[in-house]
């Protein structure tokens, strides 16, 4: 017999939805109530939207410094890297303002990921519950750029474009000269990505009534291909 959603706990509306987006911190039976929700979704992408565009706008400054103060790689011509920066700066003051289409899209990524993965083990799961679910647990990914930019400011103008991402996982503790990809291995390790985790797992096995270890294989590819991106990222970053 599949495994159904929790009904969810109340007739839906907006002012709901912006209360019980919270729950996706710390009380994962309430969360999964919000799941099959149709537009729970817009509660938590009015907020990260907000969120992460003033975060964009005050961080700029200190993107431009960054890309300003970081080294040319050696044999290239330093007027192309300067055009190539300009070029950077560019998108990025673009992707500030297009911040919520970017996160929808990679909601609809994450949630057909996760989809397939319910397909693949028979959890019964719909595409809008799995986005919501997304769109939820996003409010922690929220919580950790809001982290990340107060660090950032406090440290002050960075050398490059590395002093962007500050540490705040077991990154702290890598000696100066570590290698680039243990360095983002060790970056993964971080409290928001183990909360995400944890919700993710507890939510998922709250609203299918699975086993932790069930709902654990089902966001293991998501989490899995996040950090091969992330080690991807840190094998091509500039040194």
């Amino acid at each position: 017999m599949a495994d159904q959603v929790l009904p969810a706990a109340e007739p839906e509306s907006p002012m709901s939805d912006f209360g019980g987006m919270f729950n996706f911190f710390i009380d994962a039976q309430a969360a999964a109530k919000r799941l099959p929700r149709k537009w729970f979704w817009i509660a938590p992408l009015i907020l990260a939207s907000i969120v992460l565009i003033v975060l964009g706008v005050l961080n700029m400054p200190l993107v431009q410094q960054a890309m300003m103060n970081q080294p040319p790689p050696p044999n290239m011509d330093p007027e192309r890297y300067q055009h190539g920066m300009q070029v950077g700066m560019m998108i990025q003051k673009v992707a500030v303002f297009l911040s919520p289409v970017i996160m929808v899209v990679f909601w609809a990524i994450m949630a057909l990921i996760v989809y397939g993965a319910c397909a693949v083990i028979s959890i019964q799961a719909r595409f809008i519950e799995l986005f919501n679910l997304m769109a939820g647990l996003s409010l922690i990914t929220m919580l950790q750029a809001v982290v990340q930019a107060v660090i950032l400011h406090a440290k002050g103008e960075p050398s490059g474009m590395a002093d962007l991402q500050p540490a705040i996982g077991l990154d702290i503790f890598a000696p100066q000269g570590t290698n680039h990809v243990l360095v983002a291995f060790l970056g993964f390790v971080n409290v928001f990505e183990i909360w995400m985790i944890v919700m993710a797992v507890l939510i998922i096995a709250a609203a299918y009534r699975v086993t932790k270890g069930k709902a654990f294989v089902a966001i293991l590819p998501l989490f899995a291909l996040a950090l091969l991106l992330k080690l991807v990222g840190a094998f091509f970053s500039p040194r």
